[in-house]
Order: C-alpha cells, then sequence, then structure tokens
C-alpha cells in the first residue's frame, strides 16, 4: 500500500498547507531533457525484443544479440557485454519475452525458450547466456511471470478478427497458466476462454499484482485468483476496456487505451479488488497540426522510486495502424496534487522528442528514464539540472595522424565548469571551454563548446566507449554523451591529410 500512502500524505499536506506543495523535479517548468546515447548494433525492431532490469544491470534484447549495461561511476548506464545468441530460434518480431529471476523467457512460433542470464554480466567471471530448455507449442506474445506460474496470451489486438459479441466463438483468446517450477519441463496448468462470460471478450493484456492475475479485454478489467490453478476464480471485474497493463507488482495498476489510462489501486484483503481511482488522458494540445491519430504507446512504466508513471505517445501509421514514431514523453507524477479544470496540470510533464524513430520500454534506474530508439539505441533522459551534450566525431577515419582533436559540445541548467573525455573507464584529459556560443543547437541554456587534443594513433584494435562527462557549478558530475568507436589498430587508426602541391 505503500503507493497510495504517499498519495494520501501529498492530499492531506495540500489541504491542511496555505499554498500547495509542488514535486520540482518533473512540475511544468522542468522538462525532462536528452543526455546521453548509446548507438545499438542492430535496430531494435528485429525479433525478438525487449528491455529488463535486474538490481543495478539493464539487459536489451534485439534479434539475436543480447546487451548487457551496468551502471558507470556516474550514474549511466554502460555497455558490460554483448553476446549473439546464436541458439535463438525465435523470430517473430511481436514474439512475447518476459524476465524473472536471472531468466529470460522468449515464446514465437518456436515455442517457449529459457535463457539464464544469472552469470551475464560485466565482471570478470560473466558468462554468456545459456539455453536451459525449448519447449516447442507454447505461443504468447504477451507473458507475465509470478513465482514459479507463467501466464501467457496472444493477445485480441494482434488477431486478424474481432470478436464480436454474437460471433465471439469465431475469434478466441486464451490466457494459459504455466508451471515453470522445473525450467527444463513447462507444464499447462489451465486456461481462461474469452468465450467463458461477456465480460472475458477478447483479452488483450495480462499481468501479475499482488499475487493476482490481471487481464484487460475488450469489455472489463479482470482480477483472478490462481492460487489453486485447477480451480481459477473470478474476484472482481469492472467494466471498463483496455488494451494493455502497466503494473507495480504490488498495488499500483494502469490501464490503458489509445487516448486514456485508468489507474487503479489493487486490494487483496478487501472488496471490491479493484477501485478506480484516477483518468489520465492525452493532452489535446499534443495533437495540433498532426495529420495523423496519435495515442498512448502501450510500452509504459511505472517508477516506484518516485511515485511517477513514464508514458510516451506515438502518431499511429494510416496503412498498418502500427507506430509511426514517437512524438513525446508524457510523465505524470503522483508526489503533486493533481488539480483538474486547468489549462496547465501540474503533475504531468509532455516532452516532445525530435528524432523520427519509434521509442520503446521506458525505464526509470537512478537519475534517469532510459527508452530505446529502434534506430538512436539507448537514450538517457533527465529532469532538472542534468547536463546534456555530444561527442561530434564520426569515425576513427576522423582523426588525423600525430595528434587529433576531440570536440563537442555541452550545456546544462547550471554553468559547466569541466569537461573530462575518457576511453573506457582511462581518462583522456580534461577538454577546454570556450569560443562561440553554439546557437545551431536548440537549447534554453547557453551551449558551450569543447575541445581535447589527443593522439590515439597506438591504441591497440577493438572496440572503445568514448565518454564525455561535465561537472557544473554546484559540483553534479554527470555523463552528457557517449560514443561506440572501432579502431583498426596501430598504423590504421587515423588518416593522414592530402598535402597540397606547393608552386
Amino acid at each position: 500500500m505503500r503507493v497510495w500512502s504517499r498519495i494520501a500524505l501529498v492530499v492531506l499536506t495540500f489541504v491542511l498547507a496555505a499554498t500547495p506543495l509542488i514535486a520540482e523535479h518533473l512540475t511544468a517548468n522542468c522538462p525532462l531533457s536528452l543526455a546521453d546515447s548509446t548507438p545499438a548494433e542492430q535496430p531494435f525492431h528485429l525479433s525478438p525484443h525487449g528491455v529488463f532490469r535486474s538490481g543495478n544491470i539493464v539487459y536489451t534484447l534485439r534479434g539475436q544479440v543480447l546487451t548487457t549495461y551496468e551502471m558507470n561511476d556516474v550514474g549511466n548506464l554502460e555497455i558490460a557485454r554483448e553476446d549473439f545468441i546464436d541458439s535463438l530460434v525465435a523470430r517473430e518480431t511481436e514474439g512475447g519475452v518476459a524476465f524473472s529471476n536471472g531468466r529470460l523467457f522468449i515464446s514465437s512460433e518456436a515455442g517457449l525458450e529459457i535463457y539464464d542470464l544469472i552469470n551475464t554480466h560485466g565482471g570478470s567471471d560473466s558468462e554468456p547466456p545459456e539455453l536451459i530448455h525449448r519447449a516447442p507449442g507454447f505461443h504468447y506474445r504477451r507473458m507475465t511471470i509470478n513465482g514459479n506460474r507463467l501466464a501467457g496470451l496472444f493477445p485480441q489486438t494482434d488477431m486478424p478478427c474481432y470478436p464480436r459479441p454474437s460471433a465471439s466463438n469465431q475469434c478466441v483468446t486464451v490466457i494459459e497458466l504455466v508451471d515453470i517450477s522445473n525450467l527444463e519441463n513447462p507444464v499447462r496448468l489451465n486456461n481462461i476462454l474469452s468465450t467463458t462470460r461477456t465480460d472475458y471478450r477478447g483479452f488483450n493484456d495480462i499481468a501479475f499484482n499482488s499475487g493476482l492475475l490481471i487481464a484487460v479485454s475488450e469489455e472489463a478489467v479482470v482480477a483472478f485468483d490462481i492460487a489453486n490453478p485447477a480451480n481459477i476464480r473470478e474476484l472482481n471485474a469492472i467494466r471498463r476496456p483496455g488494451k494493455w497493463l502497466v503494473s507495480n507488482g504490488t498495488d499500483f495498476l494502469g490501464v490503458g487505451s489509445d487516448n486514456q489510462i485508468d489507474i487503479y489501486q489493487v486490494r487483496t484483503s478487501v472488496f471490491p479488488v479493484l477501485v478506480r481511482n484516477k483518468f489520465l488522458a492525452i493532452p489535446e494540445f499534443v495533437r495540433i497540426g498532426r495529420s495523423h491519430e496519435i495515442r498512448f504507446n502501450r510500452h509504459a512504466y511505472w517508477d516506484d522510486a518516485n511515485a511517477r508513471l513514464v508514458t510516451m505517445i506515438e502518431e499511429v501509421n494510416p496503412a498498418t495502424l502500427k507506430p509511426a514514431r514517437t512524438v513525446a514523453f508524457d510523465v505524470f507524477d503522483f508526489l503533486v496534487p493533481q488539480f483538474e479544470g486547468q489549462a496547465e496540470r501540474i503533475y504531468e510533464q509532455v516532452t516532445f522528442v525530435q528524432e523520427d524513430e519509434v521509442k520503446h520500454n521506458p525505464l526509470a534506474a537512478g537519475n534517469y528514464i532510459y527508452v530505446v530508439g529502434e534506430e538512436s539505441g539507448i537514450q538517457s533522459w533527465g529532469a532538472c539540472g542534468v547536463a546534456a551534450g555530444r561527442i561530434e566525431l564520426d569515425s576513427v577515419a576522423n582523426l588525423t595522424c600525430g595528434g587529433a582533436q576531440l570536440h563537442g559540445w555541452v550545456t546544462g541548467e547550471q554553468k559547466i565548469v569541466s569537461v573530462e573525455i575518457l576511453m573506457n573507464n582511462t581518462s583522456l584529459g580534461f577538454a577546454s571551454l570556450g569560443g562561440p556560443l553554439r546557437y545551431d543547437v536548440s537549447s534554453s541554456t547557453p551551449v558551450t563548446q569543447w575541445r581535447l587534443p589527443v593522439n590515439l594513433d597506438n591504441t591497440t584494435r577493438g572496440e572503445y566507449q568514448l565518454r564525455a562527462i561535465a561537472t557544473d557549478a554546484l559540483g553534479n558530475r554527470r555523463q552528457f554523451a557517449m560514443k561506440r568507436v572501432f579502431f583498426n589498430g596501430p598504423g590504421s587508426n587515423c588518416t593522414n591529410p592530402r598535402r597540397r602541391a606547393v608552386r
């Protein structure tokens, strides 16, 4: 009940105080800002894909490549290792992917594939993902896991037919319960058919919350007790449809559709189990000047540490009804009094993005919100006071032999007093700041140039990560840019400029 006790405390404090208390980290005058980008080796839409967190480790799956990230010394994610999973058979773009207790579960036409990631990290004893078992016949696009129970679903939103009330038997969706206590022998226990009751017509998504299985359909949100898989009991149903779910696993539940998100409290000890407390909608100003429809992206994240819901808004491709591009982050802060009836909702912050791509799986870690772009890779977005900038180096071919210069730009809410450049974890030195301000960069704060002379001619062959770390006037030290570069080895790490003919 931690989330709801926080909200109750904020509301009570507001009533007693003479002026409202407003969280400063995500109010209307403090949008998210792009702090760092980590380019990807493969596009994210390759089948299958997903993003998962385990403590300070984040895994990103793109097709057959699993990238492992760890927190570095300044709180950013840094690539620890990258593995090509040659044993992966799945080839379904929308395949189901789930993560639990260090194990990765992937479902496709090939069945259910289970991988061990417990020893896949950045340490010296790190190991690549290991295939535990492949079980044919388990084909899902939504999966959720609680203990030794896996629930799987092929959602109605992905089916070529619509479950009309008069003909629902022609378009059946099924929630299957699977026992995964023995990872080498998954066993089906029972199922819930969408034709069992009118409320169940066309299941769209599933999630575990407080030990209950929550399902959302074209008709309702339903809470099931699956403690005895042989006798599945419906505990509560609310006749409000939805397309996707976001859950913190304990008491917070968001039920999303194209234009709205219903917020529920999940209570296991009293009836009703599901209590609807809040209704969130896409701000109308985001629609201005757009010829295509917009909607909430089904990937949302509940940041329990800061009591905020991180969502994204996307344009819809009218030909395929698939996401065309992500246009904005929409972050709802539950520590702010949620006033209504005014043009500016102080509990909500919309941040527009510039990249022409679809972004997936927002995830909060440390001081940042991470998101995966199909082209840009891992991006980190921070709130107030986070430095932003770039390392402007396309490739090592742009380095001149005998000495070159790394350069770029940096900005922040506070004055930037120093910029340090590292290659992996080795410092290359502190850059000089100065020169004309960069007015070609869109920013509400002054954009400063930085330059650092280097000689990388004798760098050994391999891939490296160039990291740029800024320190502001308040002593905050933040990584604001990272670029992956590959050196071919001494003799091939630079370019000799052509000499002009002497007349």
